[in-house]
């Protein structure tokens, strides 16, 4: 090939047997000619094919944002939730007093009043006593007593709760005349968990003697022997025959 040759771009054609299908934007009617060639496109017409014709034309206030930001969706955050305010109970009223206008010593003496005091002894006495609790009324009689020796309440309800208690002692206990004997051996006696006074009673007790000599006896209270004495028979430490 000459030099002249070697400048010149070389034209392919290439021949086909049968007719070609007309692209877009041609004619749909070609000559035999035409349709048996084909021609590659040129370095130029490739490159012109790249480019756009045409450059769009930019929006008006648009903020110099792009076509891809114009198009995005613009998402509005939600609006802020506010925690509703929680009720809150008044404080309660303080009571309103019956206080002349101007006289605020009252009201001062009103506020500086200590509390109101619990039951005292005497008044705790005195329910016992009205429920029948004598036991319980006789302690507490003792206790007040031991403050106030001079008390006459005390000293009324202390009698009046000794009589009580000694007619139900005795009413467990029968006829004062009737004559105890032991019921367990004098070996067997330190099981029974006894205390001094119940062991001295006790030992009085021989078969011999009634009750009421042993009152006498004993030099205690009518109320303490009838007392020992019951519960000596609830433990089964003495009997009565007959």
């Amino acid at each position: 090939m000459s030099e002249e040759g070697r400048g010149k771009r070389a034209r392919v054609t290439l021949k086909f047997a049968a007719q070609r299908l007309a692209l877009p934007g041609e004619d749909a009617e070609l000559d035999d000619d035409e349709s048996s060639e084909l021609r590659l496109p040129s370095l130029e017409e490739v490159e012109r094919a790249r480019r756009p014709s045409t450059i769009p034309p930019r929006e008006e206030n648009d903020g110099g944002r792009d076509g891809w930001e114009r198009q995005r969706r613009s998402v509005t955050p939600p609006p802020r939730a506010y925690d509703l305010p929680v009720a809150v109970a008044p404080p309660p009223a303080l009571p309103v007093l019956d206080v002349a206008p101007g006289d605020a010593l009252a009201l001062v003496d009103h506020r500086s009043r200590p509390p109101v005091a619990g039951p005292t002894p005497l008044s705790e006495m005195a329910d016992r006593f009205a429920l029948g609790d004598f036991t319980a009324a006789l302690r507490l009689a003792e206790l007040v007593l031991g403050t106030d020796a001079d008390s006459r309440q005390a000293l009324e309800t202390a009698r009046i709760s000794r009589e009580k208690l000694a007619q139900l002692y005795g009413s467990r206990l029968g006829s004062l005349d009737r004559v105890p004997v032991p019921a367990v051996a004098d070996s067997d006696v330190r099981w029974l968990g006894l205390d001094h006074r119940d062991g001295f009673v006790l030992s009085l007790v021989d078969g011999n003697h009634t009750i009421e000599e042993i009152i006498d006896v004993t030099g205690m209270s009518r109320l303490e022997v009838l007392k020992t004495l019951v519960e000596l028979l609830d433990l089964g430490a003495i009997q009565f025959e007959g």
